[in-house]
């Protein structure tokens, strides 16, 4: 067994990973360990490198927060129905496109391109969601976002890829394209639907333009409006009469919160991420 000797190239490029990991590791370390700090540790140490003693006391505050409690539900509302529509038009668009012998098939793909570059401008967006009488409902936060173009493109691309003797092998069986779509794409596509779902949430989760554009009522407002309100405004209930150092820990303990589903997930789709993208990236 021989071992590759590292070149200098390989050593600048492993050398600028590892400092842009660290970048973008400090900031959440940093949130963490002002969130983990008691008062006193957090008032008497000016890095926050690692928390003197840990106290989970602004974590008791958020879960006990009705209203942070309320935008989180909302958030996980929005993310599971967002995304499991988002899949469910992504792979009947990808599937469609997918079929060269579709009546106007390089029309539809046209246009979806062309929403990657042009759009109609806010003010149109608007008046189109506020006329369908979207507003104030929480298919306001799904709709305008269901179908992203690259994520469809993605998934059409993975969808050519498949030989058509297996789907000419299964229509010999009396499988109809439906049959076919479920019982035999989706379970050979799962790397890259797995892939694609989590962009689609990941996006759910994190938006918050949506609910500023079309939300009123602060009881439909997602976790990151109430983030959003939380660190510029300092309007959220439950944050009047602490002083400026909880509030701030406090802020911290929300973000670390906010941030904790999608870490939860991203393991189990970690796997699938750079095969997913790789077998929907190639060209038809």
């Amino acid at each position: 067994m021989t071992i590759r000797k590292r070149s200098a190239t390989d050593i600048v490029v492993m050398g600028a990973f590892l400092l842009l990991t660290l970048l973008i590791l400090l900031p959440l370390w940093y949130v963490l360990v002002i969130s983990l700090s008691t008062a006193k540790s957090y008032a008497m140490d000016s890095i926050h490198l690692w928390p003197r003693t840990i106290s989970l006391a602004q974590y008791k505050l958020v879960f006990g927060n009705a209203e942070v409690m309320r935008s989180f539900g909302v958030s996980v509302i929005v993310t599971l129905a967002g995304t499991a529509f988002s899949m469910l038009m992504s792979i009947m668009g990808g599937y469609s496109l997918s079929k060269k012998g579709m009546p106007g098939r390089r029309f539809l793909l046209t246009m979806v391109i062309i929403t990657m570059f042009f759009s109609g401008g806010l003010v149109p967006y608007y008046l189109l969601v506020r006329n369908l009488g979207l507003n104030n409902t929480f298919l306001a936060l799904i709709l305008p976002m269901a179908i992203n173009s690259f994520n469809l493109i993605i998934l059409k691309n993975h969808f050519v890829s498949f030989p058509l003797s297996l789907e000419e092998s299964a229509k010999l069986d009396g499988y109809n394209d439906v049959q076919i779509l479920v019982r035999i794409v989706v379970p050979l596509s799962i790397p890259v639907i797995a892939t694609i779902a989590l962009f689609y949430a990941v996006g759910y989760w994190n938006d918050y333009f949506q609910a500023t554009l079309f939300i009123s009522s602060n009881k439909m407002y997602p976790m990151q409006v109430v983030l959003r309100q939380m660190i510029i405004q300092q309007t959220v209930v439950g944050l009047r009469g602490m002083n400026g150092q909880t509030i701030e820990q406090f802020k911290m303990a929300c973000v670390v919160v906010g941030m904790l589903p999608m870490l939860a997930v991203y393991p189990f789709i970690q796997r699938f991420f750079s095969k997913g993208i790789m077998i929907g990236a190639i060209k038809e």
